[in-house]
């Protein structure tokens, strides 16, 4: 699934940050709205063929290959990932049509899921549901936008796809960095201890990850109001980013708290694999979603004035940071080590946006008092 998630990582590229603010530069031009739609649909279809030779050099090279059922979900699911239009619905203002389309399918999608798959070795077959039904949103959306937005497709020229590639290529390896970042806990971990330890630690962090996963969900939403006011209403985008940065020290502060006094219960609800060791490690790690959240009004500012280069040497360096720490501490304080790692590292990716705003007098929000 690690593995799913770092070549998928493609499809993401940067548009589902630069889409939106593309869109609404051209918003009262419908041509130039389609032309750039297709330049995107073009761009992933042009990223797809690589991931399918990584994906099949990856079965190949273990068991999986032996397999063939799950090897074909997984490239069912990959296919799936390589479309996905809700950057351009956030772009267009339409989130409420996407939504709906998205909550029919995977509501119908988790059903099915839980009425069909009834024994252990259908795991196999879930990647085809995930798939199937991201397909499936993808065809809806498609449709929609056809009916209701008049959209056309267009071809596009390789030189065309080739710069838009090169316009977002940093965005792209921040993502590869963060989903690196994202998978390297286990890993690491796997080398000093067997897979039961590994297990246990997993229960823990995957909710941390769901913790954080909601943060990308809030993102869509928020980053648009800020992409609708736009860089050149500075005063008001400040004033906007403030809010929501305090917003999220609430929210994130409060869900902090739920982690650290009810693990047990929050592991017991989401996990069949219950351990009081996972209840110990979510305590931990409880504090990363609220540090990652304290970083996004920074990250939306950077992204809005095409500061790209900070936001990439935060997460590099914050790869290089966890990397190291990782394997030091993992040896002396075994799985505290890689959770203390973690949150040294969220933490300095955190203090490193943050500090890039803050000595960016038109860029810093916290000090912004006016309209």
């Amino acid at each position: 699934m690690a593995f799913i998630n770092i070549v998928s990582v493609l499809y993401d590229y940067s548009w589902y940050a630069f889409a939106p603010i593309e869109i609404q530069k051209v918003k009262n031009e419908p041509n130039l709205i389609n032309q750039y739609i297709s330049k995107i649909i073009n761009c992933k279809i042009a990223v797809f063929l690589p991931s399918v030779f990584l994906l099949l050099a990856f079965i190949l090279c273990s068991e999986i290959k032996y397999n063939l059922i799950f090897s074909f979900s997984l490239l069912v699911f990959l296919f799936s990932r390589s479309q996905n239009n809700l950057c351009f619905f956030i772009g267009l203002d339409k989130v409420f049509p996407y939504f709906i389309i998205n909550a029919i399918v995977k509501i119908g999608c988790i059903a099915l899921i839980f009425i069909t798959l009834v024994k252990k070795t259908d795991y196999q077959f879930v990647f085809y549901y995930l798939g199937i039904s991201d397909i499936l949103i993808f065809i809806l959306s498609t449709l929609y936008l056809f009916k209701k937005n008049n959209f056309k497709y267009h071809f596009s020229s390789i030189s065309e796809i080739y710069d838009e590639l090169v316009f977002g290529h940093k965005l792209f390896l921040t993502n590869l960095t963060i989903c690196a970042l994202m998978n390297s806990s286990t890993i690491i971990l796997s080398v000093f201890f067997d897979n039961t330890i590994v297990g246990i630690y997993n229960v823990a962090e995957k909710i941390i990850m769901l913790c954080k996963q909601s943060i990308s969900v809030l993102f869509q939403g928020v980053y648009f109001k800020a992409c609708e006011i736009g860089i050149s209403k500075i005063k008001q985008l400040n004033h906007f980013l403030k809010s929501v940065f305090w917003a999220y020290f609430l929210m994130y502060s409060f869900g902090g708290l739920l982690l650290i006094f009810f693990p047990t219960l929050i592991i017991s609800f989401l996990s069949s694999e219950f351990t009081s060791n996972s209840s110990y490690y979510l305590i931990y790690l409880a504090p990363i979603p609220l540090i990652s959240a304290l970083n996004q009004s920074a990250y939306m500012s950077l992204l809005l004035h095409h500061k790209k280069s900070i936001y990439f040497n935060a997460h590099l360096y914050g790869l290089i940071i966890n990397i190291i720490l990782s394997f030091v501490l993992c040896y002396f304080m075994k799985v505290y080590g890689i959770i203390l790692s973690l949150i040294l590292t969220e933490a300095f990716i955190t203090v490193y946006l943050n500090f890039a705003i803050v000595k960016n007098d038109e860029l810093n929000f916290f000090k912004n008092k006016t309209v």
